[in-house]
């Protein structure tokens, strides 16, 4: 019988790494758009953005196929609200309808077509 090992309490998050097709377009978006900050660039090859508690790395593809079947899932306390910031920041974020338990999730593609996917529980009603 294999013993399992209760995992590591100083691991914090996992952090994703997705890929781009263009990383002004990518920045642009991500910094310009939906309000991250740009936290660098390790050499030519490599982008890292922030907002909050979410935080996104980024390779240089060529393959336009890799970012429509890339993906992330976010989990927040009040996934509303960064809904409500990204609909004030002019973005169409899918909403679709609250999942059993009352959680609201929503998603939106990026310019390259990562699927960036929001989730958790209602704390506060949106209004469209």
């Amino acid at each position: 019988m294999n013993a399992q090992h209760p995992v590591a309490k100083t691991i914090l998050n996992a952090v994703p790494i997705l890929p781009s097709l263009d990383f002004s377009e990518t920045r642009s978006f991500y910094v310009g758009t939906l309000g991250f900050e740009d936290v660098g660039m390790d050499g030519l090859d490599y982008l890292v953005v922030r907002r909050g508690g979410m935080e996104l790395h980024f390779w240089l593809s060529d393959d336009p196929v890799q970012c429509q079947n890339s993906s992330v899932f976010f989990r927040a306390d009040a996934p509303g609200e960064i809904y409500q910031d990204f609909r004030d920041r002019g973005i169409d974020a899918i909403r679709p309808s609250d999942t059993c338990g009352g959680e609201m999730r929503f998603h939106i593609r990026d310019p390259h077509g990562n699927l960036l996917m929001f989730g958790g529980s209602a704390l506060a009603a949106v209004t469209h």
